[in-house]
């Protein structure tokens, strides 16, 4: 006879995965094996037959755990079209400016969002270290509950000698099994933590090159106000220059009505003919500089723009790697499904072998509520029959 002990498995949590590796609990005789479940996968091989006469000396061998975490997805801000342009070049720079103020504001609140999800993952990261802790506590309670189930069962005996190899010849090849399945098991995570570590480090390295990108998006940002307050300021001077023409222009057509009756304002009339060159002179060369600056206000949005699309190559590259450490977390997570279903699937076999009571198990996946491609783990239905 067998004697089942514990609580079957439990539905594991959708976001957060537990999986506490099996322990192997042995007792140094040389006959009669048996065994014996409880919840979280733990299994003890021992032999039992001289127990009664002298105590059992239990060998904990702890192998590990891992946790999985699926992180959530965030959506990133569509960019921002630019304007169209003006009839007049000053209305163009101030309306492009303006639009380009706004697209900056979005830049910023994007920039917030990703550090507000930065720090929502070192959050997670530290919940889960806590939760480790108190799985890790848990699991020595765990063991002094064994421990004096053990000691209880050694207590009895009278089993039949056909039993009793029988099951000793089922421990010894559940016995291999566990170990070769643990042995794949412990090869499969090695290889995607090293494949974690690696995208993380390269996570690392492109918000390092986005930080970077945005210092300079930031240092252009300011240029480009200093040459807005000086376009400004050139303009200004540009319509006085061209009010001050105006004035000259009607005061030399009245001295050339007054020129037909004398002419006593020709000095008058010349030297307002050299000013107004002078004039002339002063605004063909405040245009040149003002298309000068427009030109370079030009050439620094340009290159805003190609710093933009160097941004948003980068948050690409970033929403891929984070993709790809979801997707080798949810295998890692399916992973311990599948070794979960494999050992539940294993110690059902030896109960029928063992027991009177027939037991039926279902192992069936889980259907997505939402169109995603994410493998998602197994559900273990056990249905006993009397």
């Amino acid at each position: 006879m067998s004697y089942p002990v514990g609580p079957s498995l439990s539905v594991l949590p959708n976001l957060v995965l537990q999986h506490v590796t099996p322990l192997t609990h042995s007792c140094h005789h040389t006959q009669n094996h048996f065994m014996f479940t409880h919840a979280g996968g733990l299994e003890i091989f021992s032999h039992y037959s001289k127990c009664l006469n002298s105590p059992p000396s239990l060998i904990f061998q702890p192998i590990g755990r891992a946790v999985a975490l699926v992180q959530p997805t965030s959506d990133r801000p569509e960019p921002i079209k630019p304007s169209e342009e003006k009839a007049e070049k000053v209305e163009v720079i101030k309306v492009y400016l303006e639009d380009r103020r706004q697209e900056q504001q979005r830049h910023q609140q994007s920039l917030k969002m990703l550090s507000d999800e930065v720090s929502q993952i070192q959050e997670v990261r530290y919940c889960l270290k806590t939760l480790r802790e108190q799985m890790a506590t848990k699991n020595k309670g765990q063991h002094k509950f064994l421990y004096s189930l053990f000691l209880s069962l050694c207590l009895q005996g009278g089993e039949d000698e056909v039993e009793r190899a029988k099951m000793r010849e089922v421990s010894k090849r559940l016995y291999a099994q566990l170990q070769e399945a643990e042995k794949k098991h412990q090869e499969e995570r090695e290889r995607l933590q090293t494949e974690g570590v690696d995208l993380r480090q390269r996570l690392g390295e492109q918000e390092e090159k986005l930080k970077g990108v945005e210092e300079s998006s930031e240092r252009k940002d300011q240029r480009i106000e200093e040459l807005q307050r000086l376009l400004g300021g050139m303009a200004q001077e540009s319509q006085a220059l061209r009010d001050t023409l105006r004035n000259r222009e009607e005061e030399l057509r009245e001295l050339r009505k007054i020129r037909e009756e004398g002419r006593n304002e020709e000095q008058r009339s010349e030297q307002l003919e050299k000013e107004l060159a002078i004039l002339k002179e002063k605004i063909h060369h405040l245009d040149d500089m003002l298309k000068s600056q427009q030109r370079k206000v030009r050439h620094m949005i340009e290159q805003l723009q190609n710093s933009r699309m160097v941004i948003q190559e980068r948050d690409r590259v970033i929403r891929d790697l984070e993709e790809k450490v979801a997707f080798l977390e949810a295998e890692n997570r399916e992973m311990h499904d599948q070794m979960d279903y494999f050992l539940g699937g294993e110690r059902s076999n030896s109960h029928l072998s063992s027991d009177r009571h027939a037991q039926i198990v279902y192992s069936k996946p889980l259907k997505p509520s939402n169109s995603s491609n994410k493998p998602l783990p197994f559900i273990k239905i056990i249905e006993t029959k009397s």
